[in-house]
């Protein structure tokens, strides 16, 4: 869904963050959060629920049971992709990734750099190397 979407969006200056699914196969809540510099308006949301609905509802994603929902992914947004990671250099976060044996553990740290789908973390004088696409979970440490 994300790979049919991010085009649409781009062009609108819109980036497509990350899609959640909430519910069963017959009744459900298709949740679509977005980032753009600035923030994200209620007029930015309307105006993507209007952009994607008919995309999804062709493609067969979403039905007259299923509600779109809009939203900007809030302070504890997830951080999917590498732009996420590279907004937040210098930003402690939480990073729950899986192995090759399908083990996962929890790792936390500073973001150093990012770059070509590998994510550099230092944590105590210890930088740790991860690939993207082994993280499960990843968001920023918030400090209250």
């Amino acid at each position: 869904m994300i790979d049919l979407l991010t085009p649409v969006l781009d062009q609108a200056g819109i980036e497509f963050v990350d899609v959640e699914f909430q519910g069963n196969d017959i009744v459900g809540t298709i949740r679509c959060l977005i980032y753009k510099p600035g923030g994200i308006t209620v007029k930015d949301c309307q105006q993507v629920s209007r952009m994607v609905h008919p995309i999804l509802e062709v493609n067969g994603l979403i039905d007259g049971n299923m509600a779109l929902e809009v939203a900007s992914p809030g302070i504890d947004r997830p951080l999917v992709t590498e732009a996420d990671f590279r907004r937040n250099i210098g930003r402690a976060v939480q990073i729950e990734t899986t192995s090759e044996t399908g083990e996962s553990h929890e790792l936390g740290g500073t973001v150093l750099d990012v770059k070509d789908g590998v994510l550099r973390l230092e944590e105590s004088g210890t930088v740790t190397e991860l690939q993207i696409s082994t993280i499960i979970k990843a968001q920023i440490q918030l400090m209250w």
